[in-house]
């Protein structure tokens, strides 16, 4: 047994002492616990830092160094400064600037017709019903196969002896057959259509999956005060959703910037460079020219498209929620 001291009896006889005592015994005892939650949950995030650091943070370094020099991309040659030189060579490139409509247009197209169609699914799916699973999977089965492959896939449907002209001469529709990877009017087009196709169970699952969080109170509220099937979707489902929805378009407009291996599998950028997008251009410059700096530029602007569209996403979505 321990002896007691004089502090001990001091503290025994002072409430006030004795409850400041015991606050510095806990305090101490959480920023102890505090330090030890600290090491933690960086032992547990120090994987994550070091392969998004390496694969993610030091090749945009590096992307944004090589753009402002002229190197052909080969180990042990001559790196030249030569400041925004790269930027103003791609700006005034008549390539560069087609494969930037393109993707503006890839971009458009997805965002109008991404979300709305996988909305009107997820809203059939919710209502559970007969064989709702087989058709959920049905949809999302094109997102599970890389694009690359479901380019290839499309590339030989769209051939000329592929199976939609063969569908159209079988019909009486000779007109309507073209190569349609080849035509100028409709090679774009095409990746556009597969772009979509390829997209809708994804950006469906997502709003399915907010669809289930939407409490069915609501929907008995609704229909209460006389709502049919339509006022519920535009009063109820859309607002509800608002958050979600927005989360697919930012998602959708990232996605359609960054498209490569569709476009590469279906036309490789043809005819004539008329399908190229300014991933295609990148991979193009940098690799198959040896142009690393103006591939780098290239780069660095699809970066800041991206952060540009992200922050105007973001920037519609607060002024939304403050006008509510």
């Amino acid at each position: 047994m321990r002896a007691i001291c004089p502090g001990d009896a001091a503290l025994a006889a002072s409430p006030g002492r004795w409850l400041l005592l015991s606050y510095r015994k806990v305090k101490t005892m959480l920023k102890i616990k505090k330090k030890r939650d600290i090491l933690t949950v960086l032992v547990f995030l120090l994987p994550a830092v070091i392969i998004y650091t390496v694969f993610q943070i030091i090749p945009l370094v590096q992307s944004g160094y090589f753009s402002v020099t002229n190197w052909n991309g080969i180990a042990g040659s001559a790196i030249e400064f030569v400041g925004l030189e790269n930027f103003k060579t791609i700006f005034r490139s008549p390539d560069f600037l087609l494969a930037l409509r393109n993707m503006f247009k890839m971009v458009v197209f997805s965002v109008l017709f991404h979300t709305p169609i996988a909305l009107l699914l997820a809203v059939a799916l919710n209502t559970r019903c007969r064989g709702f699973r087989f058709f959920k999977a049905m949809y999302f089965v094109p997102t599970v196969f890389p694009l690359s492959a479901v380019g290839l896939m499309w590339y030989f449907i769209f051939m000329p002896t592929g199976a939609v002209n063969a569908f159209l001469d079988a019909v009486g529709l000779q007109n309507l057959v073209t190569p349609w990877l080849v035509n100028e009017g409709t090679a774009m087009n095409s990746i556009i259509f597969v772009n979509v196709w390829a997209g809708i169970g994804y950006y469906m699952v997502i709003l399915l999956a907010g669809l289930t969080s939407i409490p069915e109170d609501v929907y008995e509220a609704a229909a209460i005060d006389g709502a049919g099937p339509v006022k519920k979707f535009f009063c109820v489902t859309v607002p509800m959703l608002k958050d979600v929805i927005f989360v697919c378009i930012l998602i959708d407009i990232m996605g359609s910037v960054k498209v490569f291996d569709l476009v590469y599998a279906m036309t490789g950028g043809g005819p004539n460079g008329l399908t190229n997008l300014p991933t295609t251009l990148l991979y193009n410059e940098a690799f198959k020219y040896k142009h690393y700096g103006q591939g780098s530029a290239i780069g660095i602007v699809i970066l800041i498209i991206c952060l540009a569209g992200t922050l105007i996403t973001n920037l519609i979505q607060s002024r939304m929620k403050k006008n509510d």
